[in-house]
């Protein structure tokens, strides 16, 4: 991320922090969306034991490119300069989606994605991707162990191909001069907890940026059943390793994720509520997700504020719906605990946090 792009996201934070409190002590709203991301689409090419896109049998219409691009001509014409960033399903294997990077790049509008790093990891696509000027590139990884991430993510040689990708981004980079975040974004589990050590140092090894953990979300079968770190024995095993890695970040390893996450994260196993202190939900003071379809949310447990095919993003986001769902999402008493599918993310993120994180990845471009 350059240092420009940095100072921009740390103004809005502090900008969009202000509006926040005005809206949570007054009820006054001025507030405008601070974390976009855009849902391109929910099919996916990979087969991932906690992840149930790959099993459905009915998928949601997907937008057309020419509509994201007005989508996102809308939410320019709202807020200026923004970001955004895409995902899926996977990304790369919509018809189009580079295109629609490029079409970002020539209006000004920052974008991030991430990607299982199947669909677009070859040389002449990281050309492509390189040339739109990404803030950030985030790959789903599970272990530096092949059997272990490769079973888990469901393909066969899925980690040779993302560790082939990120040489080829790194040279693109380097051609380019450009400088923005390869950040490694594993999910942890019962059958990679104990290796997350050695996942940091394959990050290193790899030439990527970050690494950020998030735990598993009981959303299949699969991790009821065996992804779970369920046993007393395995979730004192989960706290040595969590230890190890603080240990690591404190001396310079490029983890982003603060003592207080991961710590959280034995909570998490535990079925306890977690949290960071920042209360009550702020998700929908936050939070713009366009869907594959055009409806916009603010998190899944709530109906849609409006859609992107018919709507402005400025009449989505002050309309009546919304201003209701609003409400009801600054009341919702579920933040931190089991059935919240957001608890630990936006809601939760202290612009402290994001600061801290922001530091890591700038300190590890700066000894690129």
């Amino acid at each position: 991320m350059q240092l420009k792009n940095f100072m921009k996201l740390g103004w809005q934070h502090i900008s969009h922090d202000m509006t926040e409190e005005l809206y949570l002590k007054t009820g006054i709203d001025v507030t405008k969306p601070r974390s976009i991301k855009g849902n391109v689409n929910e099919r996916c090419n990979y087969k991932c034991r906690y992840c149930d896109f790959w099993r459905l049998k009915e998928y949601q219409n997907e937008m057309t490119i020419s509509q994201w691009q007005a989508a996102l001509l809308s939410l320019k014409e709202f807020l200026g300069w923004y970001s955004i960033e895409f995902v899926g399903g996977e990304p790369f294997i919509k018809k189009g989606f580079i295109d629609l990077l490029e079409f970002c790049y020539s209006q000004g509008i920052s974008w991030g994605v991430i990607t299982n790093g199947s669909g677009f990891f070859n040389r002449k696509n990281v050309e492509k991707v390189v040339a739109a000027r990404p803030i950030k590139i985030d790959i789903s990884v599970d272990s530096a162990n092949s059997e272990i991430h490769d079973f888990v993510r469901g393909v066969p040689g899925s980690l040779s191909k993302i560790t082939q990708g990120i040489g080829f981004l790194r040279e693109e980079q380097k051609r380019l001069k450009q400088k923005f975040p390869i950040r490694i974004k594993p999910t942890v589990h019962k059958h990679n907890f104990r290796y997350l050590p050695e996942l940091v140092e394959w990050t290193k090894s790899v030439g990527a940026t970050t690494i950020d953990f998030n735990f598993v979300k009981p959303w299949t079968s699969e991790v009821t059943t065996e992804l779970w770190i369920r046993d007393k024995s395995d979730q004192k095993a989960l706290a040595e390793v969590v230890e190890t890695l603080i240990s690591m970040k404190k001396d310079g390893a490029p983890i982003e994720n603060s003592e207080l996450k991961l710590r959280s994260f034995v909570d998490h196993f535990q079925g306890k509520t977690v949290n960071y202190g920042i209360l009550p939900c702020r998700l929908s003071l936050r939070d713009y997700h366009i869907q594959p379809n055009g409806d916009v949310q603010m998190c899944s447990l709530y109906p849609a504020m409006g859609n992107v095919k018919n709507s402005s993003a400025r009449d989505i986001w002050y309309n009546e719906e919304t201003k209701k769902v609003r409400a009801q999402m600054v009341a919702c008493q579920l933040l931190g605990k089991p059935g919240c599918e957001n608890f630990c993310l936006t809601s939760q993120t202290s612009f402290k946090h994001q600061l801290q994180r922001g530091l890591v990845m700038l300190q590890q471009m700066a000894q690129v």
